[in-house]
């Protein structure tokens, strides 16, 4: 598993355990130096990197895969791409502009092996079927992501569906809840992204 770290908003405790390989996506290598965890790559234009960050990187040894400031990706795009083929988990990527969060929820539409995650949420993409790990309780969004989704089932929750269409404008799928310790989500015609809850949102 490769974990990424953004340049954003980092929760006091992050699970390690799953990264075979960490990766800094520009300032999010000010926060690992922060916790003194070494990453294997750095990727990114360095506008939000301290000088101290960037002599601790030199100094450890890291992979530094720099981009010019003016380029038609964002950091983290460039970062998922070069791990395209793997699975990834993304940390650190909330912040203040919606339109880089809204950005980020396109982009697991194209890297579908992708998560979002932080301590009380976890965010994914999901096109044909997929089984996922739930707590009975959880509170779960499924949404079609840019276009209507067609053929939209949803087992294991309080509200299911059999092969139902999701209209992009009709956002029904918030706030279901997980029932069993598993999940299906299967779609047949688009795709869905989802938001589980691991703890009750505000």
């Amino acid at each position: 598993m490769v974990c990424i770290f953004a340049n954003g908003r980092y929760d006091e405790r992050i699970d390690l355990s799953k990264c075979d390989r960490i990766v800094a996506v520009d300032g999010g290598a000010n926060f690992l130096r922060s916790k003194n965890i070494v990453p294997d790559v750095f990727v990114g234009d360095a506008d939000s990197v301290s000088e101290e960050t960037m002599e601790w990187l030199k100094k450890h040894g890291v992979m530094m895969k720099l981009f010019p400031e003016e380029k038609d990706e964002i950091d983290l795009e460039l970062a998922l791409q070069q791990f395209e083929s793997e699975e990834k988990i993304v940390f650190g990527w909330q912040g203040d502009r919606l339109d880089m969060i809204l950005a980020l929820f396109y982009l697991l539409k194209r890297f579908k092996n992708t998560v979002l995650e932080s301590e009380n949420l976890t965010i994914g993409y999901v096109e044909g079927k997929k089984v996922l790990f739930a707590r009975p309780g959880e509170k779960w969004s499924i949404l079609p992501l840019g276009a209507d989704a067609e053929g939209v089932s949803l087992r294991g929750f309080k509200y299911t569906l059999e092969d139902a269409k999701m209209p992009v404008v009709k956002p029904y799928g918030v706030s279901n809840e997980a029932v069993s310790s598993e999940v299906e989500i299967e779609v047949k015609k688009g795709g869905v992204i989802f938001f589980r809850w691991k703890r009750e949102p505000l």
